[in-house]
């Protein structure tokens, strides 16, 4: 039985996680309930994989985009090869657009990225190759164990380009010195 929704909230992982892809990452959680969780990871860029491959995998002649990120970002380690986009809630496709919060939903449909290319996409997006999930119980287990802090505050942080302070603005957004919290950890 689940005694907290975590849908809409963010995971910021503690430094009971020090290795492997959940080291200092940021998870959106875009569906929580009986049959588990899927999130996805917001803060770590793929360094072989850029959107002008994928624009070009997908059969785009040209980039016709221009948005303020062009990364493409580390979702998770489950269905790594599928495609994501994590965006502002203006855009919506019915029966394939998951409402994630009031401000964001996400999408993981060819038709998101021919819209994006026409120009009639959302305003805001971040594309991801594969997701984040747990088996029922067990994200509640890892949050008991301190693995994760959650967060209901994530203002712009979501789509911010900056990737390599997403993890501490996350933490100081909470509340969380993170400077005080590696030393706590030992490490430096």
């Amino acid at each position: 039985m689940i005694n907290e929704n975590y849908k809409g909230k963010l995971l910021i992982s503690s430094p009971e996680i020090s290795d492997g892809i959940f080291d200092k990452s940021i998870i959106l959680i875009c569906e929580h309930d009986a049959n588990g969780t899927m999130g996805f990871i917001v803060n770590k860029p793929l360094t072989d994989v850029s959107l002008e491959t994928i624009w070009t995998n997908l059969g785009y002649e040209e980039k016709n985009i221009h948005l303020a990120d062009d990364d493409v970002l580390i979702g998770g380690p489950l269905a790594s090869n599928a495609m994501f986009v994590i965006h502002s809630s203006e855009y919506f496709i019915e029966k394939k657009t998951v409402r994630v919060s009031e401000k964001i939903s996400v999408t993981g449909t060819k038709e998101i990225t021919n819209d994006i290319q026409k120009g009639q996409g959302p305003q805001r997006a971040l594309f991801l190759l594969g997701h984040s999930g747990w088996a029922p119980g067990q994200l509640e287990d890892e949050i008991m164990r301190d693995s994760w802090f959650v967060s209901e505050k994530y203002e712009n942080l979501i789509f911010s380009i900056n990737h390599k302070t997403k993890w501490a603005d996350a933490l100081f957004l909470i509340g969380i010195d993170p400077s005080k919290l590696s030393l706590y950890a030992g490490s430096s």
